[in-house]
Parts: C-alpha cells; structure tokens; sequence
C-alpha cells in the first residue's frame, strides 16, 4: 500500500452544515421584530438565549409599513422597552450595539439605545432627533452620566433605512453609519451600561424631551466583543440566529460554540456537564461552569444549582474536599439529592458518619451525565 501524507485540500466534508454566529454566545439581545402587523407582542421576539420580554408605549406596534427584513419592523412612537437583569450591563470591555432605523421626523428629539434612569455614572444613551444643539440628525452619544460626544455632521436622514453600530473597542466609543465610522470618537474605560432593561424612543425612566417617530428592525446588542473595528458593509441579510448546527467546522475562536473533527463527532457524553470550585466557608464560587450559584444549606452542607438543567436525575458526580488547617484528613462528598436544577451534598471525614463536620475551605465538584 502506498500511504502518502495527507493535505487539507484532500479533505472533504461529509454532510451540510447550517452557518452560524460563531459569536452568538455573546449575544445578549437580537430582535428581528417579525409578527403581525399592529401586533403588540411582548414575548418571542428575542432570538438571542436570552428570551428578554418587550414593553409597549402608546402608538408602538409591529408594523409592515418599513421593514428591513422580514415581516414587519416595530413603530416607535412613544417608547419601548426590552427587559434584561444583566445582558445590557457591558463592565468595562467591548462592545456592539446596532440596529437599522427608519426615521420619519426629527422635529423632537429622542433617544436609541438608552439606560438613562436616575442618577449614577453608569448611565448611557444615544440621542438623535432634533438635538439640544438644534442639529437635526446628527446623534449625541451620553456616556458615565453626563459626558458626551457628537457626530461631526448631521449623520441620519429621515426616509431612508440607515444601519447605526455603537461599538466601544479597545476603550475607544465609535459611531458607525452604515458601516462608516464618524470621525468624532471618544476614549473611555469606565464600567458601561447598568442591570436594567434598554429604552428606545422614550428614556428609560421617563420623562423624555420629545416622542420618537422611527421604525426599528433587525436589532443586536452583543456583550464582550467589538465586532466592528474598521469600515464594514452594512449587513444585507438579517442577523444569524443561532451558533451553527453540531457539523461545525474547525474555528480556531473562543467564542466558537463547538468543534467536531471525524465522522463520528465528539461523545457528548464523555465531556462534563458541570463543575464548580468554591470556599465552603465563605461560600463563594472561585472558578465554574454551568453553575448559577452555590447554597449554603448547613454546616458542611452544600448545594449546586445549574444553569442549564439536566435532562435527568441519573447523572453523576464527584469532587475532592479539603481545609486550610487539615491537609491530610480524607474528606469526601456525598450526594444527598440528585435533581434536574441542582446536586446536594454533604462533607465529611471518610468512614465515618460525622456529616455535616466542618465547612471545608476549598471543595470542587464535576459532574457528568447525558
């Protein structure tokens, strides 16, 4: 048998796959505002993970009379509001908010992209309309409560579908205008956005200087990355929605959802479900995987709760226990319930029946199932 040395350009694939966001786990908010027209929807209209639900103001409604892709748009004419406990709370990394916007009056002025609630440096919003300036169109970017930046010129007219991407990267806030980015930039490190839903039209606690008149389609606020860093075409197709199927292709990407090399894949089976590393004293979580939280139910007593349930009770678990002060004493775990949302356990010195002893300084946990 002659064996030759094999080339990539000899590999081929050997079924379809569906293309994906392979940042799509960044992705904290993605409303295509697809319904019926004159619908008032507030769930099922987020196709990010999330599931965040919408709010209405007077006159807002889904809407075929503009739309950018799909069915219909959604009709801004007082404000909307999309919930969220943490997706719209950047911290102090990068960052992506964009939209099409289709404006029909700039006789008032009204904001896009807005967590302007209170007081507090957190605090951001994008403002166009008529602005204080008295400069139709041109958008004002409020940031760490009270600073702000403009566009150099009026950036946005009315009658015209126009792509707006707020990106901060590398501690730099640009505006991009249907993929061009205005010159005007601001630098800016500081922690960005709050744990508090985002407004359009109407600010977010009310009380706005004017009523937004605008349609809004295709809707993407990723958490974590700066996805535009240059001059882009604006996007011709509506956002992807979902992370690809299981016949991925090799990324080298951290953001990449999965990798399957063969065509046998990787057993999903063979890889854990779960894991946490924790002070159970302190009971606070130091590294961990698919782990909301850990309860503190009693001295020695624990439970992990999932992020994302398991599909059943029957999977399993393990993990080592030890304190500061006793490094040699076998400790162990034992599982007391084993539920979909969480694996309770006790620790104690092995063999004995002491449960309960002590809270263990450091206790790790992995678990693997189907």
């Amino acid at each position: 048998m002659n064996l030759q040395k094999l080339r990539l350009g000899q590999l081929k694939p050997s079924a379809t796959t569906e293309a994906g966001d392979t940042h799509f786990s960044k992705v904290t908010a993605m409303f295509n505002f697809d319904g019926s027209d004159t619908a008032t929807t507030t769930t099922g209209l987020d196709a990010s993970n999330k599931n965040l639900t919408i709010s209405y103001g007077s006159g807002d409604q889904l809407s075929n009379t503009q739309k950018k892709f799909g069915a219909t748009s959604i009709y801004v004419a007082d404000g909307i509001e999309l919930s969220s406990s943490d997706g719209f709370n950047m911290g102090t990394g990068d960052f992506t908010m964009e939209a099409w916007f289709y404006f029909t009056d700039f006789s008032e002025s009204y904001a896009l992209f807005d967590q302007w609630q209170s007081s507090g440096s957190y605090r951001h919003q994008i403002w166009t309309g008529k602005t204080s300036a008295g400069t139709a169109g041109r958008l004002d970017w409020y940031y760490a409560n009270t600073s702000s930046f403009s566009t150099a010129n009026p950036a946005v007219s009315t009658g015209a579908w126009t792509h707006i991407a707020c990106v901060r990267h590398n501690g730099t806030l640009k505006i991009y205008i249907n993929g061009t980015a205005d010159s005007n930039t601001q630098s800016y490190t500081g922690q960005f956005g709050r744990t508090a839903g985002m407004a359009f039209g109407d600010q977010l606690s009310g009380g706005a200087s004017g009523r937004a008149q605008y349609y809004l389609d295709d809707l993407r606020i990723t958490k974590g990355l700066a996805r535009y860093t240059s001059n882009f075409t604006a996007p011709t197709t509506a956002h992807l929605t979902t992370g690809g199927d299981s016949l991925k292709q090799v990324i080298v990407n951290e953001d990449a959802d999965g990798v399957i090399v063969g065509t046998g894949g990787i057993n999903p089976v063979r890889i854990a479900k779960a894991w946490v590393h924790f002070d159970g004293t302190a009971v606070t979580t130091l590294e961990s995987y698919n782990i909301s939280s850990v309860t503190d139910r009693g001295t020695g007593l624990y439970k992990i709760n999932f992020s994302t349930n398991m599909t059943s009770t029957s999977y399993t678990a393990a993990g080592t226990v030890s304190t500061g002060s006793d490094q040699t004493t076998p400790f162990v775990i034992r599982g007391t319930t084993y539920a979909t949302d969480g694996f309770s356990f006790v620790t104690n010195y092995s063999g004995t029946s002491s449960i309960g002893y002590s809270d263990p300084n450091d206790v790790t946990v992995i678990v693997f199932g189907n």
